[in-house]
């Protein structure tokens, strides 16, 4: 009998019924919105690249409690290929979905979590694979000053600078075959420094009942009237990469009595350039 099982396993593998079958591919899912921050009422434009058929997509407000504003299953899959030059230029994927901020939407740092998932389909001998991915955004306040008198501001231009997703960073030493560049772009997924230095003062904030508005680096360049509304703005991460404008409208802010207090090193060390209405930096800082 055993004989007879073993023959009919051989003929099993020699028509490939149990040979090796092919390896099922890689699953992912990553992405990044149009804007790094939006007032209420505005659409955050999401571009996702995903080997499923479809993501789930999770937002929350990071505080002291996080929570859960948003959540939808079942948005539509693609994957888009990357461009040589993504580092650089961006990805130029077309839009996946878009999403309307609600009003009620509280100033702060938004984490989108996304999530995929594969039921083995034709390699029905394995489990259910997932994957996931995240982004995020920043709402700003529709009324800035209005509600808090302070404003954190939050060093995305360097987490920029230290992303070296699609190719390179504004540094060789993390950059692929040690290649640094000289331009980076926000239309690619980023990495955030969030959770290695904001959060912090965000949690501790809410914690103690501060109402703290939130704004990003390039908010400071291309809407520096909100400056207006607030006697202190913050600086709590790492700040190292600014433009001349946003310098200039932050001096300008203390010289017309508001208040900036740091809380961090290596700021403002390195001067870059804004180009495509923010969505990349230029910056040759020869590390």
């Amino acid at each position: 009998m055993a004989y007879r099982i073993l023959a009919f396993i051989c003929v099993l593998v020699a028509s490939g019924v149990l040979g090796q079958q092919p390896e099922p591919r890689s699953l992912f899912v990553e992405g990044y919105a149009n804007q790094l921050s939006y007032v209420p009422g505005e659409e955050v434009a999401f571009h996702l690249s995903t080997s499923a058929a479809s993501i789930k997509m999770t937002i929350e407000r990071v505080g002291n409690a996080n929570q859960v504003v948003w959540e939808k299953k079942d948005i539509a899959g693609a994957e888009h290929p990357i461009p040589a030059n993504a580092s650089s230029h961006g990805c130029d994927w077309p839009e996946t979905f878009r999403l309307k901020i609600p009003d009620d939407w509280r100033t702060g740092y938004y984490h989108v979590a996304l999530q995929v998932e594969d039921r083995g389909g034709e390699f029905v001998h394995r489990n259910t694979r997932t994957a996931t991915g995240s982004l995020f955004f920043v709402v700003r306040s529709a009324e800035p000053g209005t509600q808090s008198k302070i404003l954190l501001q939050l060093s995305t231009n360097t987490y920029n600078a230290y992303t070296n997703w699609g190719g390179h960073s504004l540094y060789a030493y993390h950059g692929r075959n040690k290649l640094q560049g000289s331009r980076v772009s926000f239309n690619r997924p980023l990495s955030s420094q969030f959770y290695s230095w904001e959060v912090h003062l965000a949690k501790w904030a809410d914690q103690n009942g501060i109402a703290v508005d939130y704004a990003v680096n390039s908010d400071l360049e291309f809407h520096p009237e909100l400056l207006a509304g607030y006697r202190l703005v913050l600086s709590v991460g790492h700040d190292e990469y600014w433009s001349a404008p946003m310098r200039d409208n932050l001096e300008k802010f203390i010289a017309d009595g508001g208040n900036v207090a740091f809380f961090s090193g290596n700021t403002c060390c390195w001067q870059v350039r804004s180009e495509d209405e923010g969505r990349s930096l230029t910056c040759v800082n020869g590390v």
